[in-house]
């Protein structure tokens, strides 16, 4: 932990470029895995993530035609329901169809569950599978698990999410170090827009769905150390985090005790789209148009909350689509000639959206 202080305290007070400072910063998070800035320390490092509910999954099922003599392609994925992972589905079906291979897609339910997931990887060489995309439901228990895949031959591409170890071909994902600053500073800018003087004490809360993430573990991240670059020294940001373990339904009442059991709550960040979600449910439910909202995908209740123009609400929207396209792209190569990615960490970009250009 002494270690990450160091990070977060140099990305501070250091006077290198900020593109500069977030590559070294990318680099060095993806390998160590997952730990956190600031308070909430003895629920990071080596974290078993809680799973809320019954464990369940979807089996494998085709999304694309099953030809005799095509390559096969396995996709494990962390979360099968929801806009977000329908759209990395559909980028692989898009991919498959033009790299011309067999594929098949199935995962767990809940993200975190990587238990269940692993024993879904356990099959795949019994299914004849030739390479395999994982969304990794748990960055530091599932490299065991990619890791033996490599040792079986088989490529290993990573979408979204990236493992805490080098056992994979290639990732497809957001540069999470960067995506965090940009939320980070925009949190800032939505709370001046709402009439939140630089002199007035102000309170900012953090909402993650998991800590055993590297996606959400270098979002927290970069937030936590980049803070101080863009906020006045009056407005604090909260080192308590609010975590819901996965439990979407659960999710929005953590964020309204928050709320009521902190003072001048005057914005929330929050790490991933289940957690967006939800924080912007509570906000509208309790009629908190004071309280600025800022994270990640454009779920269902985040576009209810962009619609309603009294909210503010800006989200970082990720190239899913884009991920699940060229990770299937790059499987297709490594099995018909064993070529692979220029890059071994391919950023699949964001842009941040609000009430004026979400449409667009």
């Amino acid at each position: 932990m002494n270690k990450h202080r160091s990070v977060c305290k140099k990305a501070e007070v250091d006077n290198m470029g900020m593109k500069k400072l977030l590559a070294v910063l990318f680099s060095a998070l993806l390998l160590v895995g997952v730990a956190g800035c600031g308070g909430n320390n003895a629920q990071q490092g080596a974290v078993t993530q809680k799973v809320m509910n019954a464990k369940t999954k979807q089996d494998f099922e085709p999304v694309t035609e099953i030809k005799e003599g095509r390559k096969n392609v396995y996709a494990v994925l962390k979360v099968m329901k929801g806009n977000y992972w329908e759209d990395v589905i559909r980028g692989i079906k898009d991919g498959a169809a033009k790299a011309d291979v067999n594929v098949y897609v199935g995962g767990v339910m809940k993200d975190g569950d990587w238990e269940l997931q692993r024993d879904m990887v356990k099959e795949l060489p019994g299914k004849k599978a030739d390479a395999v995309i994982l969304a990794p439901a748990d960055s530091s228990n599932m490299t065991a698990s990619a890791k033996t895949l490599r040792e079986q031959k088989l490529p290993v591409f990573l979408v979204d999410t990236a493992l805490s170890s080098n056992d994979y071909d290639a990732a497809f994902l957001t540069n999470n170090l960067e995506a965090g600053a940009e939320v980070c500073q925009q949190m800032v800018e939505q709370m001046k827009a709402n009439g939140v003087k630089e002199s007035e004490e102000a309170t900012v809360l953090v909402h993650v769905s998991t800590l055993a993430s590297t996606t959400i573990a270098d979002r927290l991240n970069s937030i936590m150390a980049n803070w101080g670059k863009f906020a006045p020294a009056s407005w604090k940001i909260e080192h308590d985090y609010i975590i819901n373990y996965g439990d979407d339904a659960g999710a929005a009442k953590l964020v309204a005790e928050k709320i009521k059991n902190t003072h001048n709550v005057k914005g929330i960040i929050a790490c991933n789209n289940g957690s967006t979600n939800a924080t912007v449910e509570a906000v509208m439910t309790a009629g908190r148009k004071d309280i600025a909202v800022t994270g990640f995908d454009l779920g269902k209740k985040t576009l209810l909350g962009l619609e309603d123009k009294n909210y503010s609400i800006a989200v970082a929207v990720q190239n899913q689509y884009k991920m699940g396209y060229e990770a299937v792209m790059a499987a297709a190569a490594a099995v018909k000639d064993g070529s692979k990615p220029a890059q071994k960490l391919v950023n699949t970009g964001i842009r941040m959206v609000d009430k004026n250009n979400y449409k667009k």
